[in-house]
């Protein structure tokens, strides 16, 4: 290329990576000639050399789920717009491999880092010791404060304030709320949540935790179905896992919507299509993911984005059996 424009390999250089020290007319000969000869800077090359690359990274705890799908699929559009790759890596609830996917991002060099965790921060932690400065995004979890973390997540809190005063109003009194185990809960906002609301309305919890797979939560289900005094509704945590209460529900011979009510979250494309219609909260999944990536791209900690949430009530909710 540098004989082709009749100039230094050192000009190129200044000219493809943007640099001062290269007239105007010069840099739109080499930009041009780059172009026609179908040049394309090596991304690792420029790791090497900067410490730097256009290379962002995602962890995330659950690829199964479909709000992450739609949140990564978002932050993926808009790093392409940008002329940024976004890597994404699934933990599976695994801090061990949480740790390890940290690392080998950490040795790639990536720009910055987004993270949905396994549990508290110790992963972050260990991220912001390899790569401090580094922009640093929290997803949909409530890790203790860290210097130079931003936080994206939906408003959970009302969220769970939604659901509980809807099932309250329903005239619910015992009222399940699936979480994840307490050795990898991210999100535990939503359970303290839970806890205040049901204390201001006088009702009956039954916090359970179980796995959070169609296979977890389906066992978990069928076992507070046959309690001799089981709940008569149930919150969890996405639509995903809301489709395992349905067929625990059949399989225990239970109405969903008659004899226990569901309320899910995200409001997933196939939600309003289950028999009967899934109550959720709503979300701009869309939304999460190009919060998540300006605060990727910005040098500066940003504030909290929390995303704002509905009710939207279908037939998956009633009022309480009058035999509970």
């Amino acid at each position: 290329m540098a004989k082709a424009a009749g100039v230094s390999p050192a000009l190129i250089s200044l000219a493809l990576n943007d640099r001062i020290g290269v007239a105007p007319e010069t840099r739109a000969r080499i930009l041009e000639i780059a172009d026609e000869l179908g040049y394309q800077a090596h991304p690792h090359a420029k790791a090497l050399r900067t410490g730097e690359s256009n290379t962002l990274a995602l962890v995330i705890r659950n690829l199964q789920n479909p709000f992450f799908v739609d949140v990564v699929s978002s932050a993926q559009a808009a790093a392409s717009a940008r002329g940024f790759t976004m890597l994404m890596v699934d933990s599976d609830y695994s801090r061990k491999r949480e740790r390890e996917h940290i690392e080998r991002l950490a040795a790639q060099r990536v720009s910055g880092l987004a993270i949905a965790p396994v549990g508290g921060g110790s992963a972050i932690e260990r991220w912001l010791e390899l790569c401090p400065g580094k922009p640093t995004v929290v997803l949909n979890a409530s890790t203790p404060s860290l210097s130079g973390v931003s936080r994206v997540s939906p408003d959970n809190e009302s969220a769970v304030r939604l659901a509980v005063q809807h099932l309250a109003a329903l005239g619910h009194q015992r009222i399940a709320f699936l979480t994840a185990p307490s050795d990898v809960v991210a999100d535990d906002d939503r359970l303290r949540a839970f806890s205040a609301v049901v204390d201001q309305h006088a009702l009956t919890p039954f916090p359970v935790e179980t796995p959070l797979t169609l296979d977890g939560v389906y066992h978990t289900m069928l076992g507070l179905l046959s309690a001799s005094t089981p709940p008569t509704a149930v919150i969890t945590n996405s639509d995903f896992t809301a489709h395992a209460v349905y067929l625990a529900a059949r399989t225990a011979g239970c109405r969903v919507g008659e004899d226990i009510s569901v309320i899910g979250h995200d409001d997933l494309p196939t939600s309003a299509l289950l028999n009967p219609p899934l109550t959720t909260i709503r979300l701009d999944r869309r939304a999460v993911g190009h919060a998540l990536f300006a605060r990727l791209l910005s040098n500066r900690t940003l504030a909290d984005h929390r995303e704002p949430v509905e009710l939207v009530v279908r037939g998956s909710t009633g009022p309480v059996p009058t035999t509970s």
